[in-house]
């Protein structure tokens, strides 16, 4: 009875772990740094920021951001980053 017990609850948890992810696996794979505000007026800024960047600063530059702009950065701008959320030991710092 104990391991039936514990074999339904193990079905319940990954199968609401396999729902749960599915279920929020399409919003998160699709990112945007182009949205609408609540007032429907377009809002730009990082599209327009990484552009500055690639075109004011020297193409060898190594960019200091929070570490989730990282991957963007290197992107859209085309520059090198100290940290893009892949810096999973010391050694693999740009």
């Amino acid at each position: 009875a104990a391991t039936t017990l514990l074999g339904m609850v193990l079905y319940y948890m990954a199968s609401e772990f396999w729902f749960y992810s599915h279920r929020i696996a399409v919003p998160m794979s699709s990112p945007v740094i182009v949205y609408a505000d609540k007032h429907g007026e377009i809002v730009d800024d990082y599209r327009e920021t990484y552009g500055w960047i690639r075109n004011n600063t020297p193409e060898d530059a190594r960019i200091m951001a929070w570490w989730d702009y990282g991957y963007q950065i290197n992107g859209l701008a085309n520059r090198t980053t100290i940290a893009d959320g892949n810096t999973w030991n010391h050694e693999h710092i740009a």
